[in-house]
């Protein structure tokens, strides 16, 4: 038994530290940053975990492992900045755009390509809730997924 709550009291902390990300209420994507001289803008990728106001240990769990997968795989393109991972709830105002630009039907972890702060294209990674029940599929999904997103599969 103190295992089991331990493992919860875990968990928890692990996903209340997760989702703590904040991006401004007019952002579309990442920000501009091309210099003067530049012509066109390196594409900026971000990895995107959309939740609502409601959130059982199932779409907590979708969040941990989501997380844990960009984080691990992926250290040094989040380091560089040309991956970032933003956990948002599209329950608020501000983000509920967010529903309608990537179709999404409910929580969702979302690979989405912009350039020159536009959206260039978006995959939402469905398989997400088939596969939560075994962490290594779900953690190896979404690696292998952002690895092709990224071109680097």
């Amino acid at each position: 038994m103190k295992k089991i709550l331990l493992s919860t009291l875990v968990l928890s902390t692990v996903c209340l530290g997760f989702s703590i990300v904040s991006i401004p209420a007019s952002a579309e994507g990442p920000s501009a940053s091309a210099t003067a001289g530049d012509t066109a803008q390196a594409s900026e990728f971000v990895a995107y975990y959309f939740h609502g106001n409601f959130r059982c240990a199932t779409c907590k769990k979708l969040e941990a492992y989501s997380q844990e997968a960009i984080s691990e795989a992926f250290a040094d393109e989040l380091a560089a900045g040309t991956l970032s991972w933003k956990v948002l709830n599209t329950d608020e105002k501000a983000n509920k755009h967010f529903v309608t630009d990537f179709e999404l039907v409910t929580k969702a972890v979302v690979l989405v390509e912009y350039r020159d702060g536009k959206v260039v294209r978006f995959e939402n990674l469905k398989d997400v809730w088939k596969l939560v029940g075994d962490k290594d599929v779900f953690v190896k999904y979404v690696e292998d997924s952002t690895r092709g997103f990224l071109g680097q599969g």
